[in-house]
């Protein structure tokens, strides 16, 4: 199942490090960061919490998470506004974290 490009994730088992996700209990957005570390077994894994800035141990049976779609490429802005180094029509790659989505 996807929102707005998101995968939901049933289980760690799905989970690799440097998986971008998203954490919400009750549809609240809680934790956003990239995977670090599994522990299948237990059904937790690690993030390094971008909200917060910390590393995070999270709990799968408490929280729904969805795993984030891969960065993609966007234009670069216009050659004023970064000083003419680079080319035009270059691209660079957006960043899972630059915005936080609503669960809708």
């Amino acid at each position: 199942m996807a929102s707005n490009g998101r995968v939901v994730v049933e289980s760690t088992d799905e989970l690799a490090s440097g998986d971008g996700i998203e954490a919400f209990h009750k549809d609240i957005l809680v934790h956003r960061g990239p995977v670090t570390d599994t522990m299948p077994e237990c059904g937790l894994f690690w993030i390094l919490d971008t909200m917060t800035g910390g590393r995070r141990l999270l709990d799968m049976s408490e929280l729904s998470i969805f795993r984030l779609p891969s960065p993609t490429e966007e234009p670069t802005l216009p050659d004023f506004l970064h000083g003419g180094r680079r080319q035009e029509g270059e691209t660079v790659p957006t960043s899972y974290w630059r915005d936080a989505t609503p669960l809708d």
